[in-house]
């Protein structure tokens, strides 16, 4: 077990047998790192470790004190159960190894070494073939619902959230969108290995078109500012999280933008310290999908959609319980009304 210590805590620790310990430093001098004699690491290169017992944030599975003792318990794993909910609208279409973007996404899934999972999809009033691939799967972990009125992928993951609360038995939240796909077949398997009952788990992207893979994606954040406001350093996006199922919120309705104000609404609901930044690339974001992304399709609905994401960002002022993030979202707002005014906000 790795534990991450500092100049407080060593002075408080007597046996250095017990664990691997790594000595996180800031401005010390050189001489006195080597007078250590161990494993010596500045706080900004440090990954991650199981144990946190410095004053630094760095991303751990248990962050505590030398005086608790709690963290010389061994931490346990657990194999979770995973309800994966995958909204979907005419994306049996195109072609990726063969494949529609469809089957590629419902593959990737069924496909899993980690079987303990329930994997849920919603159609939201295709006029395609969707349907009809979707039952062609003889597979009992897949649930089908079709939506009898247009709910987009708001509405549409808030149906599936609803179905897993009231019908299946699991532990976590997982998210695709069904033109997109999981990077290989032990993604889920990944994912359990590092959980640890942490209440929300950020994992690593690549998007890739028709060159293929043009940009990688890992979170990367400093402070809680970081975190909360899903810009540069944390993507925004739904199927970028794993979230214990007590912890989900529901996302914006009747909007193409319900990722970014969800995402902080979630990561309001949560305990930063409880937060695994999963630093490898597990998703394939599909930007081969030219005819059917509304973040690459523009029209009339997506600008209507700009307003009202403006509108549920000051909704999210009234309750927000992270009160020093008011002054900070009423100036993205700002930001906000000026780009969608002049016909250049993007959402990403």
């Amino acid at each position: 077990m790795r534990v991450a210590i500092d100049k407080k805590a060593i002075k408080k620790i007597k046996d250095f047998t017990e664990f691997e310990y790594i000595y996180v430093f800031e401005d010390e001098p050189l001489e006195e790192l080597l007078k250590l004699n161990m494993h010596c690491i500045h706080k900004d290169a440090l990954i991650g470790i199981e144990v946190n017992l410095t004053d630094y944030n760095i991303p751990c599975l248990v962050k505590s004190n030398v005086k608790s003792n709690d963290w010389k318990k061994p931490i346990e794993r657990k194999d979770y159960t995973f309800a994966i909910i995958v909204p979907n609208c005419n994306n049996d279409h195109g072609e990726y190894n063969g494949k529609t973007y469809l089957r590629n996404c419902i593959d990737s899934i069924i496909n899993q070494t980690y079987k303990n999972f329930e994997l849920i999809i919603v159609d939201d009033m295709s006029t395609d073939a969707s349907i009809k691939t979707i039952k062609s799967y003889k597979d009992k972990r897949i649930h089908l619902i079709e939506n009898k009125r247009k709910r987009y992928n708001g509405g549409s993951r808030n149906v599936g959230i609803d179905y897993a609360l009231d019908n299946l038995e699991f532990d976590y939240f997982c998210f695709l969108d069904s033109d997109d796909w999981w990077k290989n077949e032990q993604v889920l398997e990944t994912i359990n290995q590092e959980l640890y009952n942490h209440e929300l788990m950020l994992i690593g992207l690549e998007c890739i078109n028709n060159n293929g893979v043009f940009l990688t994606k890992l979170h990367q954040y400093d402070n809680y500012k970081d975190f909360f406001l899903s810009d540069n350093k944390v993507w925004c996006t739904a199927w970028a999280r794993v979230i214990r199922k007590d912890k989900i919120v529901y996302f914006c309705e009747d909007t193409l933008m319900e990722d970014r104000v969800w995402s902080y609404r979630q990561a309001d609901n949560v305990d930063f310290d409880k937060v695994k930044n999963l630093k490898k690339v597990l998703y394939v974001w599909n930007r081969t999908n030219t005819n059917n992304s509304v973040s690459l399709v523009r029209n009339g609905i997506w600008n209507a959609s700009a307003w009202c994401h403006i509108g549920h960002q000051l909704q999210l002022i009234e309750n927000l319980k992270h009160k020093e993030m008011i002054p900070i979202l009423n100036e993205r707002i700002k930001r906000c009304i000026q780009k969608v005014s002049a016909g250049t906000y993007q959402q990403y």
